[in-house]
């Protein structure tokens, strides 16, 4: 079915965070006839979160997109990275690089995720065809295969039934899309590869003892406190624990099931009763928190990113994990290539996502690599291993290591390691 000679394509996007609103500002540049609609299940912009990091081939696309001096100008003003040792005193410093092509652990684009999703859902809000629903979601997909290829959906709340000819998951880790579409029930997706870490994020007020730098602190049992600035006058605050023995989550994966913060809270008050360092009021402005959020640290790993005209996108698809440093980066070049195979194959959408995944994949399998042993190498279980652990990060912080750390990105794509992939050059229809 020739959809461009007939009428423009009709496309729903699910998910308003940084993916969906990067694929409809490509959709609409590459293909500008198509209507767009993107649904949101929050009842409104869902712009809390932590820092992310734009590294490596997503700085050009977001520099394309006429949007990268937006993005410097909401840095969260984070200078490096510092680990603090069991005194509280002694840090091994990692500056941010100031170079582009050669970052650290800080990006040079380090933004919080509700700042970029800002930016990008402003950049799209008021261009022709595309309209953004809130406070509804997806209730069922079916689809007519060939050869018409459309897809039908009912939604939840308010919304009537519609056709589409291009459907997309980009709505998280935890996809609703990916479950209607793949079969996978909530608590049984196999996509979803536990990595043996729960996070508490929040935002607390800063005191003295924060600084420009995020502070990177290590107890023993795996326990973890990671204080980051932003441009608010506030600390964004990563509390987590890890373990190998995922028997050890059964509470919190109980409680994240049920929704029952309460009972999240008691389980990381125990869990870090004793830890040290600014442990006590982290969990006390944890417990006042009111962009508190739970969460599980996982990749996501699938055979196919599609069926017929369903695709998954971004952390639906391919999540790296925070722990990656990649996640939104990986959100973004994803948008690109999907929104550009699908304006290369308008009239047969199954094999535009067919190309989109073959042209992708190679770049998400070297984003999805993490150090071996990766997280818990970070996060030791014992005293000696922290201690261990807080003598290697002396040594790599000397001068002499921070020249050698440049070779790091050859291996690890938090720090450039996806840069050299050759993605295809989309042709921008001009209107």
């Amino acid at each position: 079915m020739m959809t461009t000679e007939t009428q423009p394509l009709n496309i729903l996007i699910s998910g308003s965070g940084i993916a969906g609103p990067c694929l409809a500002f490509w959709l609409h540049k590459l293909i500008p006839t198509c209507r767009i609609t993107v649904l949101e299940r929050s009842p409104t912009p869902r712009h809390g979160g932590q820092a992310v990091d734009l590294r490596s081939f997503s700085v050009p696309i977001v520099s394309r997109m006429g949007l990268l001096d937006q993005v410097r100008s909401k840095t969260t003003t984070e200078v490096g990275l510092q680990f603090v040792y069991a005194d509280g005193i002694t840090r091994a410093t990692f500056p941010a690089s100031g170079n582009i092509e050669a970052q650290s652990a800080t990006s040079e684009f380090e933004v919080l995720r509700g700042d970029l999703a800002r930016i990008l859902m402003n950049a799209t809000q008021s261009l022709d065809g595309i309209t953004y629903v809130f406070d509804d979601m997806i209730e069922s997909i079916s689809q007519t295969g060939a050869p018409d290829n459309k897809v039908d959906v009912t939604f939840a709340h308010g919304l009537p039934p519609a056709t589409y000819d291009l459907v997309v998951g980009a709505d998280g880790m935890m996809s609703r899309t990916r479950r209607l579409v793949f079969g996978r029930e909530h608590q049984h997706d196999e996509s979803v590869r536990r990595l043996g870490q729960y996070a508490a994020l929040f935002t607390m007020p800063r005191t003295d003892s924060d600084t420009k730098f995020a502070q990177w602190y290590n107890a023993p049992h795996g326990r973890l406190l990671l204080l980051r600035p932003d441009s608010y006058g506030t600390t964004r605050a990563y509390i987590s624990v890890t373990d190998s023995n995922l028997s050890r989550f059964d509470k919190i994966d109980a409680a994240m099931r049920q929704g029952d913060r309460k009972a999240q809270e008691d389980w990381f008050e125990s869990e870090f009763e004793g830890a040290g360092w600014e442990s006590e009021r982290c969990i006390r402005e944890m417990k006042k928190a009111e962009d508190y959020y739970l969460q599980q640290v996982a990749q996501v790993k699938m055979e196919r990113w599609s069926h017929g005209s369903v695709a998954l996108l971004g952390d639906a698809a391919y999540c790296p994990s925070p722990i990656s440093g990649v996640g939104a980066g990986s959100a973004i070049v994803g948008a690109y290539v999907l929104a550009g195979e699908v304006s290369r194959s308008q009239d047969d959408i199954p094999n535009a996502l067919e190309q989109y995944e073959k042209v992708l994949r190679p770049y998400v399998e070297k984003a999805q690599r993490l150090i071996p042993g990766a997280p818990q190498i970070a996060n030791p279980q014992t005293e000696w291993g922290v201690w261990t652990f807080n003598k290697l990060t002396g040594i790599a912080s000397s001068a002499i290591m921070k020249h050698l750390g440049g070779l790091v990105g050859n291996f690890l794509p938090a720090f450039g390691g996806t840069a050299n992939f050759p993605f295809p050059d989309y042709e921008v229809t001009t209107t």
